[in-house]
């Protein structure tokens, strides 16, 4: 073989392995480094996951929870923590098994440009302090009640989230007349839709003997659906309005067919039908069915940040308005005159015998929403043993005592009257 063919061999081999590493690696251009790089992770993490540990949720069910309720002095509340149990039915809750505040669970009233600590005083009260109207008259207390400390993930680019609370909150209507408890609640939230639950426990009661008063053991159920929530829109939380109006249950006679037919969910309120207040929760038929509603809730992902938060507004009455409250015992109206002498009464002669005032005969049925318990509340006792003067008992004292001095009075006035002796 030539020197010629020898040179060119060599060259041939010096180029193919320069060109090996190169094809060995196409996607290397520079030397390997001294050190290999990291492996990669086994299940990689979402950057936007954040975990909470102070989130906080605001709501105040619906504005019949704040409003005067049917039987007189008495009104729908809330009270933090568990309220004891009073053993029996027609009971009122005294003010001092009333709490502002509780664990991680608050009392809250709108005072009209702020939420502000709620009071005892406040529970009768509106925005503004006046005293509030009857149950239709569409004027509330404005209350809600506040859980703190919840836990959990929200991850608003996949759009779901996961938080729970620990705590309880009483709620009472006919100032505790009907009672429940609620705790501790749960968001869940997937593809835009959420679900709000929690652990419910209450005692019912009887029309037929308002003295039952029977606990039923404690369930979870769904306290609200939620079908548009967006965790995208606010890094600090979200308000949504629950589903309510157009929902509809089945086994309670539902009412429907108006612009405020709706109920809260099936579970929540096939436990209410248990306690005697289903009617409380859905569309009944009655003149308070748009005070039903659910209000919006909000849910802030740390206590010191402001979601948006709703202003209570007031909701539009039905028309007409079929006034269904109960009316004190009439009063005897007596016209100023000269006294004139009276001569005493005949020995013999009976007065007529007192007919029964209109509150104590049988009243027209009240609207179904109003149907709870044919109980007269006793009368509650504060801290000091003094008796409630809001209890239905003092103001029936009270009518009784009233009406029987004007009826005296008018049986004077129609008794014969005689020539003055001279």
């Amino acid at each position: 073989m030539r020197r010629r063919d020898l040179a060119a061999i060599g060259l041939a081999v010096g180029l193919l392995g320069v060109a090996l590493p190169a094809y060995a690696d196409p996607t290397s251009s520079a030397s390997p480094t001294a050190s290999p790089t990291a492996s990669p992770t086994a299940a990689p993490t979402s950057d936007t996951v954040v975990e909470l540990d102070n989130a906080v949720l605001r709501w105040g069910l619906s504005n019949e929870s704040s409003n005067r309720a049917f039987a007189p002095r008495t009104v729908n509340f809330f009270s933090a923590g568990r309220t004891p149990d009073p053993g029996k039915g027609g009971t009122t809750l005294p003010r001092g098994q009333w709490r502002q505040a509780k664990g991680d669970v608050a009392i809250q009233k709108w005072d009209g440009t702020r939420w502000k600590a709620a009071t005892w005083a406040g529970l009768s009260t509106d925005s503004s302090g006046k005293e509030l109207g009857s149950p239709t008259a569409g004027t509330f207390s404005n209350h809600r009640f506040v859980f703190g400390g919840g836990t959990g993930e929200v991850d608003a680019t996949a759009g779901t989230a996961h938080i729970a609370w620990d705590g309880d909150v009483t709620v009472l209507y006919y100032s505790g007349m009907s009672t429940f408890y609620l705790s501790d609640p749960v968001l869940d939230v997937a593809d835009g839709r959420g679900t709000l639950t929690a652990t419910v426990q209450g005692y019912a009661s009887s029309v037929d003997d308002p003295t039952t008063w029977e606990p039923v053991p404690a369930a979870t159920v769904t306290l609200a659906d939620l079908p548009d929530v967006d965790l995208a829109d606010s890094e600090d939380g979200f308000t949504v309005t629950p589903a309510y109006l157009g929902v509809e249950v089945s086994g309670l006679g539902q009412v429907t067919g108006d612009r405020y037919s709706g109920s809260f969910p099936q579970s929540f309120v096939d436990y209410m039908d248990e306690l005697g207040t289903a009617a409380f929760w859905l569309s009944s038929g009655g003149s308070t069915d748009p005070f039903k509603v659910a209000l919006p809730l909000t849910v802030g992902y740390d206590a010191a940040a402001a979601p948006p938060d709703p202003t209570p507004t007031v909701q539009p009455t039905q028309e007409p308005i079929d006034n269904p409250v109960v009316p004190p015992p009439a009063t005897v109206t007596v016209t100023e005159q000269a006294a004139p002498v009276v001569q005493p009464a005949p020995p013999a002669a009976v007065p007529p015998s007192v007919a029964t005032p209109p509150a104590a005969a049988a009243a027209a049925p009240l609207p179904v929403a109003a149907q709870l318990v044919a109980a007269t509340p006793e009368a509650s006792a504060d801290a000091s043993g003094v008796t409630d003067p809001d209890s239905e008992s003092g103001a029936i004292a009270v009518w009784w005592l009233g009406g029987g001095l004007l009826l005296a009075a008018a049986l004077t006035l129609l008794l014969p009257v005689g020539k003055a002796s001279r």
